[in-house]
């Protein structure tokens, strides 16, 4: 089972990298100073006893520049593994056109599953895309491989946003 997951792992990796390597970059989409919100629907699912549950996030996200932004995450799991999560992530955005972007990055933060129990999160790599269908409003999606640790056990988890709706103030 780990076997397959770092696997999966090494393969979207590298078909990020593809992708980033590929792209011309120029000015990205994001501005300097911009605030986003996001809002995503998705999934996430793991080893050792994190089953697969729906996911649900809000996120304020800072654009320190065009291309670098900072963002505090707050995410709800329910179903398989009941759990609130609190993270810190950075990003680098690339302009894929003038309309599109993908960006990489990282996060830490933890959380709580509704038993009490706290942990410890690493999200390594976290990267997505997003459109621009207005000025204002974006749609993407996000992915996120992570290390969920505690102080007996460590458990790899992957959290798949499909759907992630945000907005640029």
């Amino acid at each position: 089972m780990k076997h397959l997951f770092l696997k999966t792992v090494s393969k979207f990796f590298v078909a990020a990298m593809v992708l980033v390597m590929s792209s011309s970059i120029v000015h990205a989409d994001t501005d300097a100073r911009q605030l986003q919100l996001n809002g995503g629907v998705g999934v996430f699912v793991g080893t050792e006893g994190l089953d697969a549950s729906f996911d649900f996030s809000i996120e304020p996200e800072y654009f320190i520049t065009e291309h670098n932004s900072v963002a505090f995450r707050f995410d709800v799991t329910a179903g398989g593994f009941d759990s609130v999560h609190f993270a810190g992530r950075y990003r680098y955005y690339f302009d894929i056109t003038n309309k599109i972007n993908i960006f990489v990055g990282a996060g830490f933060g933890g959380g709580s599953s509704f038993n009490g129990n706290g942990f410890g999160d690493f999200a390594i790599p976290v990267f997505g895309w997003q459109y621009d269908v207005t000025k204002h409003f974006k749609v993407g999606s996000d992915v996120s491989f992570d290390i969920i640790f505690d102080g007996d056990a460590t458990a790899f988890a992957t959290r798949l946003m499909p759907v992630v709706v945000k907005y640029a103030f």
